[in-house]
This record gives C-alpha cells, structure tokens and sequence, in this order.
C-alpha cells in the first residue's frame, strides 16, 4: 500500500463512498492521484458531480488525519487496502467492498473458511440454546464464525465460538477502537486474540445508526454462508440474509415458533428457499464438499449420548430447547424427584441439559 495517509485523506472526503472510492481509484491509479487530479480531470469521471469534484479537490483536514494515524499506530490496529494481497478475496468479490479495512486481531481470520451467525438482539432460551450449539459445532469442526458483535445471538455465537478454542470474526458499526455496545469490552478483547475485530469506518466513528446496513454487507461478504436465528419482520438479521443472497452466498434459516414475533422473519426466509437448519450438519451439506465430509464426523453430543444410561436417556428425551420444570420432568419419566434430580445433575456435567432459574431445564 502507498503511504496510508493518502488512503485515509480521500476516505474523508464527503460523498465519497466504497464504490465512489473505488471507481476514482481505479481511473486514476491510486489516492495519492486522485488527491493531485485537477478540477477538470475528476469532471471527466462518469457520474461525478461538481460538487464533489470539488470537495475532492480541496478537502483536507490534517488534524483528523493526525488523529487517525495516532489511533491506529496506538491501538495496534492494521489497515488493508482492496488492492493488498491480504485483503479478504471473498470481500473482494462483492460489488462494493469496503476501500479500507481496519483490524484488530488476525489478518488471517479474515480469509479463512468462515460461517455468519446473526439474529434478535433478545433472544429466547431457545434461540440462544441454537446459536450456542450451532456456532459450537462450526467451531469444533475449525470454522470460523462471523457476527456483528451486537447485543443477543451475535454475542452468544462469538462467546461459544471462543470456548471452544475457534478463532471468530466481530465486524463492528463503529470504529475499532469504540466499544458498542459498552458491555462488550472483554468480549471484543477477546475476540481480538482470537480472531479478529474489523470496521470499514475510521477510528474514533461512533455506532450511529446508518452504520449497521453498511456494516451488515461485510458479514455477509466474509462468509461463506449466513445462519440466521430468531429474526422479526424488520430485523437487521434479513438485511444481512439479504447482501448473502446479492453477493450468491448461502441463506440458512433456523425455524421457530409459528406464533413468536421473533421468528416470523426466519420463518418467512424459509418459505422464500432459505436452508431449513436444525443441525450443523444441515449447513454443511449444502456448503458442499469438502464441508460435507466434515458432517460425517460425530458431534461431541452424539457420542456423549451413546453412553448414556437407561434413566439419562428417559431423562433427556423428555427435555427440548424450550425450559421444563422438574416437577414435569418427574412426571414424565415416572422416576422420583431425588432420581431425576441426581440424573439431572448427571447430565448438567456432560454439558447435555442446562439449568435455568426456578427449577427449569433444557436441553443443549
């Protein structure tokens, strides 16, 4: 990359977007050229006003540069250009990907086989039950699992990606540098050790609204495919699902409750050719080979659950991913209270059933 600066002065440019960015760039042969063009030589760019020109013309403001490469340069953060080499070529591959990358994290991360996750920022416990076993089994079989960091089933799949040892990918709406939402600071430091955390806006860029849609297109384009999890009507999750169909990626699409709010979205991407997903293995085979050879391998789950004894089993068969008192457990499976109880516990420490508040079960 030329020196960054000319890269970050044009980026700064009002009116100057990603495929703006891109088409003067590409007349020109690179910032630095497009900065020293004359007035009349940006008015010969197709659909370039002279407003624009203008302010490319003589647009500079070198306290913000200052402060820009003083953030990156403090902050560890590394900056890819869509002309380097590293740069993602998935990214690449979409009709507007972003001039600029900024990364905290792996470089790497970035172009490895990876799978979006994303969905309502309140999720039920069956929606994040979903997003954990999903994003865990991805992670188990060393697929990288992309999100947006948001509040919800984004946090639940980076967080259980991570626990399982599996690098993740947060694309942020906001700089690098700004935690958001705030809550988030030791996930993203996190994720930053273990993947990486990327924006194509500048540092310091507060989480404004106009950012998501914007952000939403780089999950996508990153991913090989999109799972989404509990979405209304109007989720950011759709627009996502909608860039992967733009940019002919995967759609998947976990149902749900045909009279939950949180899952009419989802339900809807199904009935429009979404993937139907209830196990990894469903998103596998339709990635095609080699991931569906991945889907032949036993789920840590599965071979748990061939050495379960007769009471585990009955136990376990009568728990789903909605919670379950204990008291319908026992009623069930006919055993007492003390007997489900200890074959509960049981199955808590092999990681099969999760204990909620008062006294409610599911199963993992």
């Amino acid at each position: 990359m030329e020196d960054l600066s000319y890269w970050l002065m044009l980026l700064s440019v009002p009116g100057i977007g990603p495929a703006r960015f891109r088409t003067l760039v590409e007349r020109f042969g690179s910032p630095r050229r497009v900065l020293e063009a004359s007035l009349n030589e940006l008015m010969s760019v197709p659909h370039l006003d002279k407003k624009i020109a203008i302010a490319v013309r003589n647009y500079r403001d070198d306290v913000w540069l200052r402060r820009q490469l003083t953030s990156i340069t403090g902050n560890q953060i590394r900056v890819v250009c869509y002309q380097d080499d590293n740069y993602p070529a998935r990214l690449r591959q979409i009709h507007d990907p972003p001039p600029l990358l900024f990364v905290k994290g792996s470089l790497e991360a970035l172009s490895s086989e990876s799978v979006a996750i994303v969905g309502t920022r309140r999720p039920s416990s069956y929606g994040r039950l979903t997003a954990e076993r999903l994003a865990g089994d991805l992670a188990r079989l060393g697929i990288t699992v992309v999100s947006g960091m948001a509040r919800g089933i984004d946090s639940v799949a980076h967080r259980a990606t991570l626990e399982k040892g599996a690098m993740t990918i947060a694309v942020l709406g906001c700089g690098v540098d700004v935690v958001y939402p705030p809550e988030n600071v030791r996930l993203r430091d996190a994720i930053s050790k273990n993947g990486a955390v990327v924006s194509e806006f500048p540092m310091g860029t507060s989480p404004e609204a106009q950012n998501f849609p914007r952000r939403n297109r780089i999950i996508s384009g990153l991913s090989l495919g999109v799972v989404v999890i509990e979405a209304g009507e109007r989720s950011g999750a759709l627009l996502t699902a909608e860039y992967a169909l733009e940019q002919n990626r995967e759609v998947f699409a976990v149902p749900g409750n045909v009279d939950a709010a949180k899952s009419r979205g989802t339900n809807a991407l199904i009935k429009q050719g979404a993937k139907l997903v209830q196990t990894v293995e469903d998103i596998l085979e339709e990635l095609g080979p080699p991931f569906q050879e991945l889907a032949e391998q036993p789920t840590a789950s599965m071979q748990l659950q061939k050495n379960l004894t007769p009471e585990q089993k009955a136990v376990l068969g009568s728990l789903s991913s909605e919670p379950r008192h204990i008291d319908r457990i026992t009623e069930e499976t006919g055993f007492t209270s003390h007997q489900v109880s200890s074959v509960l516990l049981s199955l808590e420490l092999n990681g099969l059933v999760r204990a909620l508040p008062g006294k409610m079960y599911v199963k993992v």
